[in-house]
């Protein structure tokens, strides 16, 4: 594990940590029967997961909470996999909180150099994911590679255009980051996303820039077919100050925004041919 990647796991080993007990993620909704995926994933993924009953691989998973939910959707033989320690031992408590342990796994990995003896009709991942990954060709491998012929791919995602941006309000939106860069973003800053309040030891990350065409390129060059690629005005969280949360946990830039911003894609794609199962 390269330096930058041993910085982001000692960050993601204390959120996780915090994470389960902020109102962000809903364990107690969860616990009694709701889903965690937002609409954008229940429109696009969970009907194939009901229909198919898939097995199922989730990349980045964080403490398990929608892996766990697309088991409960209907996935089975389900594998998820995060490089935080603390994350998986998370997930694999909630596992069994939730009635789910038996058909479900969490397994301690770097998701650029995973090698699983298995073969899943379906590879997924979503939401601030691929901003941690130094190297986006071996990311892609490791989706082709553990995909079955004729198995699915799905995506949901900040947009990166997005991502260039630090304030948007009004008439005007600061250019805070490149959209095109080979070397990380450092940031060092306390709070998170789900606790802004937060403090933790380790503040340090690293963020690294991918465009919407190389994560594209990335997957086709391994063989994926891209069978859409869907882009929103909204995103999943507040990522400006001044959005609006709509009912459906979707934020939107406000009123006095004059144009409308790409903030999240969704992409699937298929490995060609035919799976022996």
């Amino acid at each position: 594990m390269d330096e930058y990647a041993a910085t982001n796991r000692r960050n993601w080993d204390e959120r996780a940590a915090r994470h389960p007990d902020t109102d962000f993620y809903d364990i107690e909704g969860f616990l009694a029967g709701e889903s965690s995926l937002y609409p954008l994933e229940r429109k696009e993924f969970v009907p194939f997961v009901e229909r198919e009953s898939p097995s199922l691989l989730h990349l980045q998973c964080h403490f398990g909470l929608d892996t766990l939910s697309l088991a409960r959707a209907g996935a089975s033989d389900v594998v998820g996999v995060d490089f935080s320690s603390v994350a998986i031992d998370q997930a694999r408590d909630l596992a069994m909180e939730a009635g789910l342990a038996d058909t479900t796994a969490f397994v301690e990995a770097d998701v650029l150099d995973l090698e699983l003896d298995q073969r899943f009709d379906a590879v997924y991942t979503s939401y601030g994911v691929l901003a941690w990954l130094s190297d986006l060709d071996a990311w892609a491998s490791t989706v082709a590679r553990h995909l079955r012929p004729g198995g699915t791919f799905y995506l949901a995602e900040n947009h990166p255009v997005a991502d260039v941006f630090e304030h948007v309000g009004g008439d005007t939106a600061e250019l805070a980051y490149p959209y095109f860069a080979d070397e990380p973003v450092m940031f060092d800053a306390q709070g998170s996303y789900a606790d802004l309040d937060a403090e933790f030891e380790h503040t340090e990350q690293y963020q690294f820039t991918h465009s919407l065409g190389e994560i594209v390129t990335a997957l086709t060059e391994r063989g994926l077919r891209i069978e859409f690629l869907h882009e929103f005005p909204w995103a999943t969280w507040r990522m400006y100050e001044g959005m609006i949360e709509d009912d459906d946990g979707r934020w939107w830039l406000s009123d006095d925004v004059p144009i409308e911003l790409p903030l999240t894609f969704s992409l699937k794609a298929t490995k060609p041919g035919t799976s022996a199962t």
